[in-house]
């Protein structure tokens, strides 16, 4: 990582293993700014700090609001979904406003999989409706799984692996069920090409605003969707 880049994740981000507070300090070997658990160094998963809203999502509002508040929110969201929702408003690929219909077709698509789109567990991608890293902490935490799940840069080793370009954000994701580590990971990558493509029907703007914008956050947020899409199986989809 760059240093300000470093700086700024440590902010924002904990231990996935423990939760505990991250150091950012420099590495002789890689020759680079890492990041590191400030108190187990053999930890190697980060996760983001959750706000409240996200904890409501995933349904951790108990351990946020108190005893109850978790059920109590989703029955407010259900009763009076206008008062309170997480229902993505734009298409996460191109960023572009979703109409009513879409988003109507969205409750509808997450019901079918035993989501709730009112609590942000679907979104739209490229006019595609798929499951949120939200919506998949939900069904972990309904099934009452005690999987922790971190991020981290790719390391030299693994970039050349998956040859990775210079310039790339490659991004891994690990799962831990108690002190075991999980077989299965998930990578997330955006590149420069992605980076940069403009739209085809708008030169002026580019095809992926997100990634343009936020490219590590966006190669991480894959990385972490990819394990959780893996290690969480849905319900079918309803016709």
């Amino acid at each position: 990582m760059e240093y300000e880049d470093a700086k700024r994740f440590i902010i924002d981000h904990v231990c996935a293993q423990c939760g505990g507070g991250l150091v950012e300090v420099w590495d002789n070997d890689k020759a680079e700014h890492v990041v590191l658990c400030g108190s187990h160094r053999s930890h190697t998963g980060f996760k983001i700090i959750e706000s409240v809203s996200t904890a409501v999502a995933r349904g951790n509002a108990d351990q946020r609001l108190g005893p109850g508040a978790q059920k109590d929110l989703e029955r407010f969201a259900a009763n009076k979904p206008g008062a309170v929702s997480l229902v993505v408003t734009k298409d996460l690929g191109n960023y572009r406003e979703l109409t009513p219909d879409m988003i109507t077709g969205l409750v509808e698509w997450a019901a079918g999989v035993g989501l709730n789109a009112r609590l942000g567990h679907v979104c739209l991608y490229y006019g595609k409706p798929y499951p949120t890293i939200d919506g998949y902490y939900y069904v972990l935490h309904k099934r009452d799984t005690t999987i922790k799940v971190g991020t981290r840069p790719c390391n030299a080793f693994e970039r050349e692996g998956l040859q990775v370009k210079k310039g790339d954000h490659a991004w891994i994701a690990e799962g831990w069920l108690g002190d075991t580590k999980l077989p299965t990971v998930g990578y997330g990558l955006v590149t420069q090409d992605e980076i940069n493509e403009k739209s085809t029907k708008d030169p002026g703007e580019f095809r992926a605003p997100v990634a343009h914008d936020h490219p590590q956050r966006m190669a991480e947020k894959r990385s972490e969707w990819q394990l959780l899409r893996k290690i969480t199986p849905l319900e079918e989809v309803k016709a």
